[in-house]
């Protein structure tokens, strides 16, 4: 019943078509146009020789009309982009990038890539987030891949909370007090967190089961309807206000009384968020080990550093909060908080007293009565609440981190360099009981043969004399072998050191050359007893399949990884801790973010690499089934692939050796017209013949400015924004060249290698004697110049697998000029072996000459002050009496702290 204002835009052309506001409906308008779902309305003309795909509708990025804030309470789905990219923009920028103007770019790019992302009746599925990165680059543009999934969070998130929103502007249309606050309408109708709209919403539930505010409605039903008119009130009649509370008192009992006003003031939703931030700023956690009848401790070692913790609330990292956590739900620590209850009341007291929240100000005249109201309010309900809550944000802050850094290294470890120019290789997944399976493989990854080198006891000469047979089979296999060593790919688990012994001794009796190679062996177990391996492999035992897995993964990384259940790589922390859907979610969006930026052959890659090719997951059985394909658009054929899965999969896709030149190219199908222009208008080939390259082979920059006429045209031509030709060309251009991505960041990622900081040049391999026996190690600690292979990394450092019984971590103190960013997963680095305590080894950048780390105090902030009264922890503020602090307890504490 609600009318829908549209809007005309006219272009010359002869196609009339109808699009409705954008503003009032999301609207994709590849859909609209190609399936002719159009509303009626004014016109819009396209011109005939323009692909629909290449158009976008114009967002108004000009914030909506004050009064259509009220109008759209009526129908909370529909809201603007622009007022969702407003409350959204200050969420994805920092301080320094607020300051800096990026926020207005920020703002109208995540206007324009709501309705990508989005779903609505006219188009029930919406873009995927690799294909809006790579063809809409300049609808996006400056965002990047990681903000556009946030935003598609954020959208989901949006949708998912339409009842609560719905439920609320409901409560509000009836509360004449805050009805025409259209800021807080503005907060309701664009926020992503139900806690939010949770608090606004307070003020109107009904009193919890059970709860002391249902008991005094139950029992005292007139006293209650009494305090309801007195906190509406208008405060125009203040004395009279005075005399009727004052009345109540006598009549009725002072603690029914401020309960229900503590309750009233609790429910304050701006009270909650100053708590909220004094409690962020002053509050602090404090951990103790739990001790037993018998005096023993629950655990003396897992939880060493959290036996006596205390820490502000704002300086605890995330790694801490998710330990805490599992310490405290496995019953090794115990958790309180620490808050000066007396001063956060007084906080209350003051905002209550400036009028920022709604109280009557008969009760701010009601000197001991509003006292107690507050510390009612505090005790009861805001403490536990606010602690709660923040304790609930936090872990879910470190969890979302934790889940990025893993799905960071999984990106790392999918996007390794393959190995140039492919060579055949032996791969040794050692082992003691069952002994070294070995697997030759040749240069395209193919079994040529399997074997199993038992090597205990008296078995070790035979052993030796089968590795020489396996060196000299595959040295046959490369025709350039007489000047390149023998690769060999050596899994990094249990007997690995005994297994290099045996592979260097085998080598060293023939004079063959060795290229040993450490691959991390992670995940290589789980998927050799897999029902994909055993379809793969149906006649190989599941040990000679996790040899072959070792072998391709340092072929190309990412066709082999992608098989493996992203948790069995061991390439995150706390990964047991986090939330089982959600990492599973963001881990399987990681790996179709890796396969879209390298593609993949349609006709022949594996079943696993096609389920991870953007939009088709649960069709790529079908697909793989109606192979070969000659061009494309044959995926329209396969059934249930229709043209928002063909639009969302086609460019990452190739067909080598097909009809259609550009179906082996990053181009889209949709842009196939304008590429020919290109080709055509700038003289270019699609094969790297001399000429061409010599004209590609340039910075962006300078093509971009060379061909800047030609790329005018063609944006005239086909009725696109100068950005997307530049964007299509760059993605033509790559073809011709055939650029790896996987090779330009294992580039970047080496870029310091000009420097001696951080190379294997001049490092060796842990000598055998000290790999097995931590003992030995910890007494050559310091050692310099020992090659080093990252396995994981996380915000606080590197762990580098160096050869010995744990892998080592190289703190962020200890990089130089390398940064995190710059490092990958499978890198070789050198460092320096600076302390060996336990199980801890501290490691250093080779190149740099660290010093071993010092045994430091425990900092300031991870003791208590000795003069600090007992029972003042636990949340703090047990009473009024006991929950402040003393002067001369502050005071040593600051004298403390600046000492």
């Amino acid at each position: 019943s609600r009318a829908i204002t549209r809007h005309s835009c006219q272009v010359p052309g002869s196609a009339l078509h109808t699009v409705p506001n954008p503003w009032t409906t999301r609207l994709s308008t590849s859909t609209c146009v190609s399936r002719n779902r159009l509303d009626s309305g004014t016109r819009i003309w396209l011109s005939t020789a323009t692909n629909p795909l290449d158009l976008e509708p114009e967002i108004d990025s000009t914030s909506p009309p004050e009064e259509s804030i009220l109008d759209i309470m009526s129908d909370p789905k529909t809201v603007a982009p622009s007022m969702l990219a407003e409350a959204w923009t200050p969420l994805m920028l920092s301080k320094d990038e607020e300051s800096q103007g990026k926020q207005k770019k920020v703002e109208a790019a995540i206007s324009r890539t709501i309705p990508l992302l989005s779903s609505s009746t006219s188009a029930p599925a919406s873009a995927s987030v690799p294909f809006v990165c790579r063809y809409r680059s300049d609808v996006i543009h400056p965002l990047t891949t990681q903000q556009v999934y946030q935003v598609q969070t954020w959208i989901s998130q949006h949708e998912s909370l339409e009842s609560l929103r719905k439920k609320l502007l409901d409560a509000l249309n009836g509360d004449k007090s805050r009805k025409k606050d259209q800021a807080l309408v503005k907060r309701i109708m664009t926020s992503v967190s139900k806690t939010e709209l949770d608090d606004l919403y307070t003020p109107y539930k009904p009193p919890p089961r059970g709860s002391i505010l249902q008991q005094i409605v139950k029992d005292h039903p007139k006293l209650v309807e009494s305090l309801e008119e007195l906190w509406a009130s208008d405060d125009q009649n203040i004395k009279q206000d005075l005399a009727l509370i004052s009345k109540l008192s006598k009549e009725y009992p002072k603690e029914v009384i401020v309960s229900w006003l503590g309750s009233k003031i609790a429910s304050e939703p701006k009270l909650g968020e100053i708590v909220s931030d004094q409690l962020q700023r002053y509050g602090r956690l404090q951990t103790k080990v739990i001790h037993f009848t018998d005096g023993n401790k629950k655990d003396n070692k897992v939880y060493e550093t959290y036996h006596d913790f205390a820490l502000p609330l704002r300086m605890i990292k995330d790694h801490q909060i998710l330990a805490i956590r599992r310490g405290a739900a496995q019953k090794a620590l115990r958790m309180s908080y620490d808050i000066d209850g007396t001063k956060m009341e007084s906080c209350l007291k003051y905002h209550l007293h400036k009028g920022e929240i709604l109280v009557p100000t008969w009760l701010r005249n009601k000197g001991n009565l509003f006292s107690d109201a507050v510390h009612d309010a505090w005790f009861r309900l805001l403490r536990r609440r606010a602690t709660t809550r923040w304790w609930n944000e936090r872990c879910k802050e470190a969890q979302d981190r934790a889940s990025w850094v893993f799905a960071n290294n999984l990106e790392r470890a999918l996007l390794a360099p393959p190995l140039q120019p492919t060579r055949p290789l032996l791969a040794l997944d050692p082992g003691f009981q069952a002994g070294i399976k070995c697997a030759i493989l040749d240069a395209s990854g193919e079994v040529i043969k399997l074997g199993t080198v038992q090597f205990l006891g008296k078995h070790k000469d035979r052993a030796v004399s089968k590795l020489q047979d396996l060196l000299q089979t595959t040295q046959s296999m490369d025709p350039s072998a007489d000047n390149t060593k023998v690769l060999v790919a050596l899994g990094n688990g249990h007997g690995t050191n005994e297994c290099r012994q045996l592979i260097q001794e085998a080598a060293a009796q023939d004079e063959t050359k060795l290229d040993l190679q450490l691959v991390n062996e992670a995940g290589a177990s789980v998927w050799s007893v897999s029902p994909a391996a055993s379809k793969e492999f149906p006649d190989q035992p599941a040990a000679g399949i996790a040899s072959i897995s070792i072998g391709r993964r340092l072929q190309n990384p990412l066709f082999e990884l992608v098989k493996v259940p992203p948790k069995s790589l061991g390439l995150g922390m706390y990964q047991h801790d986090l939330s089982e859907k959600e990492l599973e979610e963001r881990l399987h969006l990681t790996s179709v973010d890796a396969v879209a930026k390298v593609g993949v052959d349609l006709n022949t890659c594996s079943l696993s690499i096609l389920e991870k090719v953007p939009g088709l997951n649960k069709l790529a059985p079908k697909v793989a089934k109606a192979r070969p394909f000659a061009f494309r658009d044959e995926l329209l054929k396969v059934s249930g692939l229709g043209p928002k899965t063909y639009e969302n999969c086609a460019g990452f896709l190739r067909v080598p050796n097909g009809y259609e030149p550009l179906d082996n190219t990053l181009v889209h199908p949709e842009s196939y017209d304008l590429a020919r222009f290109l080709l055509n208008q700038l003289k270019l080939l699609m094969k790297e013949d001399d000429r061409t390259k010599k004209r590609i082979s340039v910075p962006k920059e300078t093509w971009v400015q060379q061909w800047d006429k030609d790329i005018h045209l063609a944006s005239d031509k086909f009725n696109v924004s100068k950005e997307r030709v530049i964007a299509v060309l760059e993605n033509l251009i790559d073809s011709i060249l055939q650029k790896d991505p996987r090779l330009e960041s294992s580039a970047d990622g080496t870029s310091s290698s000009s420097t001696k900081v951080g190379s294997i040049q001049g490092c060796s391999l842990l000598p055998p004697d000290l790999a097995t026996d931590a003992g030995k190690l910890k007494e050559a600690a310091p050692l310099r110049g020992i090659i080093g292979t990252v396995r994981n990394i996380a915000d606080f450092g590197a762990f580098i697998d160096f050869g010995g019984p744990n892998d080592g971590l190289l703190h962020t103190s200890k990089l130089g000029p390398l940064e995190l960013s710059q490092l990958l997963i499978g890198q070789e680095l050198g460092v320096d072996i600076l302390q060996v305590d336990n199980h801890r080894v501290s490691l250093g950048l080779y190149g740099l000459n660290s010093e071993p780390p010092t045994q430091r105090k425990r900092q300031r902030d991870t003791k208590v002050p000795k003069g600090k009264p007992k029972g003042s922890g636990s949340q703090g503020g047990g009473s009024r009496a006991g929950s402040k602090r003393s002067i001369s307890t502050k005071t040593n504490a600051r004298k403390k702290r600046r000492t």
